[in-house]
């Protein structure tokens, strides 16, 4: 029995319903899926309307944004099975065998299939995006797509004071390691669709490094853990915080310019990061 459990947000989210209830049907399991709006208003939520027309499928519109982390929580709350399976919107399952892989392993108390990106680069300005997926998100845990024990879930929610985008899900899972709760990550990608535009996905960073910075004041995430913060103690130990928040600056309008083009570099996002970092630290 298997709850599937969709967050989205202005997006029409109907082709992965159907894909996933189809594998769902082929493997004779008992299975829901709950898609749930975190309040978007939008236009495309009359197509994902339709979705309640799909046998054991549920869409939802929440009528206020309560955030990703709260709205994860919410659909585990309002699954009736005891397996649950977190899938974001703007992801596909990269194999037509993708549920049949999950249900395989029975042992494992949580199950990250990881993510992977489109095969072909999209053209400026998606392609920073995708490159972010390509060489960074396919080797790490996500809450775009992994599976838990309910009862496991039930006392290991997400945090639900981050409200917006970012660093929620690197949370959820160090809580579980800090528990002794294991994440066994195998190979059942679902395909990123690098669906921002550059200066969509520069803003969801600029959020996830101010949760990452109050998650790392309130002793929530451990420093030491964090490659970002590891760079500013060092920049801080050599006395050039202020000097890197000045050259953010002056360089942003070229950062911003290279990602929005065909050839954005990974390398500069990495330094505009750390700039950032370092402009929020000083100006805190």
């Amino acid at each position: 029995m298997l709850s599937i459990l969709i967050p989205t947000y202005n997006y029409d989210i109907t082709p992965l319903v159907k894909e996933l209830s189809k594998q769902c049907i082929m493997c004779n399991v008992k299975f829901e899926i709950l898609v749930f709006d975190d309040g978007s208003k939008s236009k495309l939520n009359s197509t994902n309307q339709n979705i309640n027309a799909i046998d054991h499928c549920t869409f939802k519109e929440l009528p206020i944004n309560i955030g990703r982390s709260a709205t994860r929580n919410l659909l585990a709350n309002e699954s009736k099975y005891n397996t649950l399976l977190f899938i974001d919107a703007g992801t596909f399952p990269k194999h037509s065998d993708f549920i049949k892989k999950y249900l395989s392993i029975n042992d494992k108390v949580v199950l990250s299939g990881g993510m992977t990106h489109l095969k072909l680069p999209p053209n400026k300005p998606y392609k920073l995006r995708w490159l972010f997926t390509k060489t960074r998100e396919y080797k790490v845990l996500c809450s775009s797509n992994f599976m838990i024990k309910k009862i496991v879930f039930s006392s290991n929610s997400f945090d639900e004071t981050l409200k917006e985008y970012g660093y929620e899900d690197v949370l959820f899972f160090q809580n579980l390691s800090k528990k002794n709760i294991d994440t066994f990550f195998f190979n059942n990608p679902v395909i990123h669709g690098a669906d921002d535009d550059a200066n969509t996905f520069i803003k969801k960073t600029e959020f996830a490094i101010k949760n990452l910075i109050n998650l790392l004041d309130d002793a929530k995430i451990d420093k030491n853990d964090q490659k970002i913060y590891r760079v500013f103690s060092i920049l801080k130990k050599l006395k050039l915080v202020s000097f890197t928040n000045k050259l953010h600056n002056l360089l942003k309008p070229l950062f911003l310019k290279n990602f929005n083009s065909s050839y954005a570099s990974i390398l500069l996002f990495d330094l505009y990061k750390i700039g950032y970092f370092c402009y929020l630290k000083q100006n805190k």
